[in-house]
């Protein structure tokens, strides 16, 4: 029962299993998302927004990459984005990160706004994967990129790994070539995908088309 309480508070954090669900994220995380982001040249000076931002952990990383950048998160859960506040309260205060609660689908931003978008397992819970994609290259400049980073990879030589948390959570593990198919359809460009051999990690990068 208590795995369950957990698991099913991934999909929007709260209350008290969804404090130590927002820490397990920020641990269990830390080293995929440090993999993912050396897939990713932030520069000095990115603006840069991390969709999902949940405990916080990847906009504080994000703070120390952009240098005189700006670092951005969104969350749908309020509680995920007080604890993000909180973890980055320095950063906040001196408007080094913004952290808004919102939607991936109704993103509270001006166009053509940022150099990079992060997004750390995310993607299985959008409600609209395409349109959601398609919002988020609304508001990446031209030439800007996209990073999806995923743990729940399909395994064909173990078809049932996340059967469990699939059917709790009415989600499903992605594949490398829906996610490249699906990056493709909402009009993203040069996309390319890396695997981390030995685990089921697998992260996306992709652009907006430069014109």
């Amino acid at each position: 029962m208590k795995f369950y309480k957990l698991v099913e508070n991934a999909v929007k954090p709260d209350g008290f299993w969804g404090r130590l669900m927002i820490r397990s994220m920020n641990k269990g995380h830390h080293e995929l998302t440090d993999w993912a982001l050396s897939h990713l040249d932030i520069a000095n000076g990115d603006f840069v927004l991390d969709v999902g931002c949940g405990g916080g952990r990847t906009v504080s990383k994000l703070c120390e990459l952009v240098g005189s950048g700006k670092a951005y998160g969104i969350d749908y859960s309020e509680l995920c984005v007080k604890n993000s506040k909180a973890l980055n309260n320095k950063n906040v205060l001196c408007n080094k990160a913004v952290i808004k609660q919102a939607s991936v689908s109704e993103l509270p931003f001006d166009d053509n706004m940022f150099d990079k978008v992060t997004a750390v397992e995310t993607y299985y819970f959008w409600p609209d994967k395409l349109n959601d994609l398609i919002e988020i290259k609304r508001v990446l400049k031209p030439g800007g990129k996209l990073l999806l980073v995923f743990e729940m990879l399909y395994d064909r030589d173990d078809p049932k790994k996340w059967e469990k948390v699939e059917k709790r959570l009415s989600i499903k593990a992605v594949t490398e070539n829906g996610v490249t198919a699906m990056l493709a359809k909402a009009g993203y460009v040069n996309i390319t995908t890396y695997k981390k051999e030995g685990t089921s990690w697998l992260c996306a990068v992709c652009e907006k088309e430069n014109v």
